[in-house]
């Protein structure tokens, strides 16, 4: 089978876009071979469709291949959505007002587009609020983990306040088995080095089965983010640097809650071309 494909770099979350259109029963096993070293080689892949929700003015819809949400994605993807000229896409002020549907959300999603060269873009999407937060408990390596579980529209995360560098993928098992009657597609944990202010993202997305160590994670710094703010019970502007660089997490506090979140980073457009699977 040979595919049509856009690869896309958001601070280093590589991503590939499947352009053709297919039925969704053959999403988990095309992105598993187009993940793999031996393929193009990513950490996640979405398939571009048609809208689907009624009386949308969306230029696209993303299905991501767990039929998870994803920041980092959607901003990639309205990237490509200027340089190719979607419709539907508004330009207010030398940017550009990009309306997108994503897998795991039931409305459409706004990102502001700035375009800096011809495979360059700043991306700032408006996130959807986290819908709860509690605390989890994870007893490992003799310790026992405080965090708090995230859950967001699409997909959910444990962030993790604490400055071991050691910690491997078994401990995700602990997290797993805390989390078995959880409802969710995709789950990550986000281990943040306050000290640093590094953040390191280990996610997993359940239909594909995939535990991937990334380079970046919008929804994680956004989780992070509500994390941060709610502690300071405040606002939150700030950089989150992590294996891929860093992404910009905006929170606005007021009356004791989180009223609005953006994320905001670079998109390159790497890639294009053809891929046999």
């Amino acid at each position: 089978m040979k595919l049509n494909f856009i690869k896309v770099n958001p601070t280093e979350n590589m991503t590939v876009f499947v352009v053709d259109a297919l039925p969704r029963t053959k999403y988990f096993e095309i992105a598993n071979k187009i993940m793999n070293y031996n393929n193009i080689y990513a950490e996640q892949v979405g398939f571009i469709e048609k809208p689907i929700l009624k009386n949308s003015n969306a230029s696209a819809r993303l299905q991501m291949m767990g039929g998870e949400f994803c920041g980092n994605a959607s901003r990639s993807l309205a990237a490509v959505a200027v340089q190719r000229g979607f419709l539907n896409i508004k330009e207010e002020q030398g940017k550009y007002i990009v309306p997108l549907e994503v897998s795991g959300l039931d409305e459409v999603i706004y990102c502001e587009v700035e375009q800096l060269s011809s495979n360059a873009y700043d991306v700032a999407i408006k996130m959807p609020l986290q819908k709860s937060m509690k605390e989890i408990k994870v007893e490992y390596n003799d310790r026992v983990y405080k965090g708090i579980i995230v859950d967001l529209c699409g997909i959910s995360h444990a962030v993790f306040l604490t400055q071991d560098k050691t910690i491997e993928k078994e401990f995700f098992q602990k997290v797993k088995s805390e989390i078995k009657n959880f409802d969710y597609d995709a789950f990550g944990i986000m281990f943040f080095n306050e000290k640093e202010e590094f953040m390191t993202p280990l996610v997993y997305v359940k239909e594909t089965e995939s535990l991937i160590w990334e380079r970046s994670c919008g929804t994680g710094t956004v989780a992070l983010g509500v994390v941060l703010s709610s502690i300071k019970k405040s606002n939150i502007d700030m950089n989150i640097t992590q294996p891929g660089g860093q992404v910009k997490i905006i929170t606005e506090w007021e009356d004791g809650c989180i009223r609005s979140i953006i994320l905001k980073g670079m998109v390159y457009i790497v890639a294009e071309g053809q891929l046999y699977i």
